[in-house]
């Protein structure tokens, strides 16, 4: 199977389609997402300190900054993943509309016969109609709805908590810190010193408050620069990785593939793709191969 990545993006945030070939390592990213496996090689993912596995029937949903991997079950073939990854500001109009915040309740979805179709329609939308926008929205909020639903039906009380965690004000000072040198030209220390606390106190914060630590609070920062940066310019990648405080090309694209599963200049050639409206064929290959007809 040729080497293919695709994306669509929208006001919800954006939806990528790849086959993963190798793990990903701990990370955590700034937007909630929804992981569905579509087919190839069994796989799981481990996240906070549970491990969910992939199948047809189950799903995994991801809040901000969460800590998490992936795992390949077999080296025979690639796992096929579709993911959506949700704005903040989406969804904290959706919440507000609702009344109610916008969060998963527990990272496991049961992936019902409903809410497989309501897969299959985004899909659908994608592949043969990428002009109808609004049609492609209205689609992925059902989708997102659906699976935040099918979230809180899977959760066991004391299992996970629920809703946004009240930060204290110096992890906000620290991550404001973390935000202003993306590139990384600090340290943990320097940060921790400069929002008013020890080394451990810092990681401390980090563990009890959001449930990671500080360095992969740090990656994702930075991961979520590298995709804007890729996404919006054509900056050369040399150009981008030296912004971000990496010392050399090879090594910026070595941290990207290995938290997001594709190299920086395939995401940027599908972004690239994606805005020609030339995502199709990709998705329909990645659909073919997957092999699978959930509608």
């Amino acid at each position: 199977m040729p080497e293919t990545f695709s994306m669509h993006e929208g006001a919800f945030g954006r939806i990528s389609l790849l086959p993963l070939r190798t793990g990903l390592v701990s990370h955590a990213h700034s937007e909630a997402h929804i992981v569905w496996w579509l087919g190839g090689a069994d796989a799981e993912a481990r996240i906070g300190t549970q491990v969910f596995r992939f199948s047809e029937t189950h799903a995994v949903a991801i809040n901000p900054f969460e800590q998490h991997d992936g795992r390949l079950l077999s080296s025979s073939a690639p796992a096929i993943f579709l993911s959506v990854y949700i704005n903040k500001e989406w969804l904290d109009k959706r919440a507000a509309t609702a009344g109610r915040p916008f969060v998963f309740t527990c990272p496991r979805i049961a992936v019902s016969p409903e809410l497989r179709a309501s897969l299959w329609k985004v899909l659908d939308l994608i592949m043969f109609h990428p002009e109808l926008q609004e049609k492609i929205e209205i689609a992925v909020e059902e989708l997102i709805r659906g699976s935040i639903q099918a979230s809180q039906i899977t959760h066991s009380p004391g299992q996970w908590a629920a809703g946004a965690p009240l930060l204290s004000s110096k992890l906000r000072l620290a991550i404001a810190l973390m935000r202003e040198r993306v590139d990384v030209r600090a340290t943990i220390d320097e940060i921790a010193s400069e929002a008013g606390l020890s080394r451990a106190r810092l990681f401390t914060l980090f563990r009890d408050q959001l449930n990671t630590t500080p360095q992969v609070f740090w990656s994702a920062i930075r991961l979520e620069e590298a995709i804007r940066r890729l996404v919006i310019g054509d900056v050369p990648l040399i150009n981008v990785a030296d912004e971000l405080g990496f010392s050399a090309a090879s090594n910026f694209s070595r941290f990207f593939k290995e938290h997001t599963g594709v190299s920086p200049s395939d995401y940027r050639r599908a972004a690239t793709a994606q805005r020609a409206g030339m995502a199709c064929d990709a998705i329909g290959k990645l659909l073919h191969f997957a092999n699978k007809t959930f509608a």
